[in-house]
């Protein structure tokens, strides 16, 4: 078993920012500011959290989506990564967002999700995957539809097209990989 090295980093990375309370308002995605060329906000807007709460989910999805997927690829991980903050960048800059605030990794988990799921489901056929699949579906669309989250009460309002783009992001990723890396951390 491979040390999940990524994962860790960025769960510490996380917690780092998370611990310097007085800087947050330099870290969150802000759209004048990011638009006025502060555009290291488009990276720590995902890694900075509106609290403690907020930060203890995103990090445990973190550590075990992260995990899981870095055992199968490093490269892979990045991939989702990447893919995930690109695609809730993109709709934050885009005139479909009605926001101008916003902060968190739920949106690229929602990626790593995806992948992992599909990944999992190749590489056991289980039925089950299936069905955590479209449960993730369902919790999805009751977001999208009730503009509010199912699980947690945060400090901030929830933004569940973040995690509409995350996940879309994450299908365009299983779609254009011709091949998803086998165990041996190698992908082509």
């Amino acid at each position: 078993m491979i040390f999940p090295k990524l994962t860790v980093g960025a769960v510490l990375i996380t917690a780092v920012l998370m611990a310097m309370p007085q800087h947050h308002g330099h870290f969150y995605f802000d759209l004048s500011p990011v638009m006025s060329g502060e555009w290291w906000r488009l990276l720590t807007g995902h890694l900075i959290h509106s609290d403690w709460e907020h930060w203890f989910w995103n990090a445990a999805a973190l550590a075990v989506l992260g995990s899981y997927l870095e055992q199968q690829s490093k490269y892979l991980w990045f991939q989702g990564m990447l893919a995930g903050m690109i695609s809730v960048n993109l709709l934050l800059l885009s005139d479909w967002s009605q926001i101008t605030r916003y902060c968190g990794l739920s949106g690229a988990l929602n990626t790593l999700l995806a992948v992992a799921l599909f990944h999992y489901w190749r590489e056991t056929r289980s039925a089950w995957v299936i069905v955590a699949a479209l449960v993730c579906m369902s919790k999805l669309m009751i977001e999208l539809l009730s503009g509010t989250s199912l699980l947690t009460q945060l400090s901030w309002p929830p933004f569940p097209p973040a995690h509409l783009a995350g996940t879309l992001a994450g299908v365009i990723l299983i779609i254009s990989t011709k091949h998803f890396c086998p165990k041996t951390n190698s992908c082509v």
